[in-house]
């Protein structure tokens, strides 16, 4: 947004209050539409363990002939499976956390994420990736140096968190081009939108 304004030759009092605006009614979208997607992720796990612990109570034998299959494929033996199968017929509710990872790839442990927590964090994740583009509008600076340092700040800020570098054990630097790529261009479509604006 910030592109697009610079582009049309506003002033940075401007774009400070624009950006600040988009900055925070861009941090609550996010924060409620993370937070709805994973109350829904979360009420969707809950009707596919009830609908799988009602199959283990109703079809025993066609839900462990599925797992069975399942584990099959994973490569266990049969000495192995009857093991396993044995071990989990005692314990219901390990059957039915088995059941669900092995036939559907959802976790019993998800019921514990909390909605908030993660929603609130993806909130703040885009308040300052935003301020970080707004930043240099802050100083006195030509418009094009302002744009250079902005987009030079925002695809920095794009490829840490598509990348997820301060996770080493999830790092994609693969994600992180790919987000800063787009990001790019999007910027770019901006700035020449702005400039086409102010020839209006």
């Amino acid at each position: 947004m910030t592109a697009a304004l610079n582009g049309a030759g506003v002033s940075f009092q401007t774009i400070l209050l624009a950006g600040f605006a988009f900055s925070v009614a861009g941090a609550i979208s996010m924060f409620f539409s993370n937070y709805l997607s994973a109350r829904t992720e979360i009420d969707s796990l809950r009707i596919d363990m009830e609908r799988e612990r009602m199959e283990i109570e109703t079809e025993p034998e066609e839900e462990k002939g599925e797992l069975e299959s399942l584990l099959q494929k994973e490569g266990y033996g049969k000495k192995e499976i009857d093991v396993i199968m044995a071990r989990l017929v005692k314990d219901k509710e390990m059957w039915l956390r088995e059941q669900l990872r092995h036939e559907l790839h959802l976790y019993i442990e998800d019921l514990g994420t909390d909605p908030v927590s993660k929603s609130a964090s993806a909130g703040v994740a885009f308040f300052l990736l935003a301020i970080v583009a707004l930043s240099p509008y802050a100083f006195r600076l030509a418009p094009l140096p302002a744009l250079a340092a902005s987009a030079t700040l925002s695809l920095a800020a794009l490829f840490i968190l598509g990348s997820k570098v301060f996770t080493l054990r999830n790092f994609t630097p693969k994600s992180g081009l790919e987000s800063a790529a787009i990001g790019a261009l999007a910027g770019g479509l901006l700035y020449v939108a702005g400039l086409f604006i102010s020839t209006l």
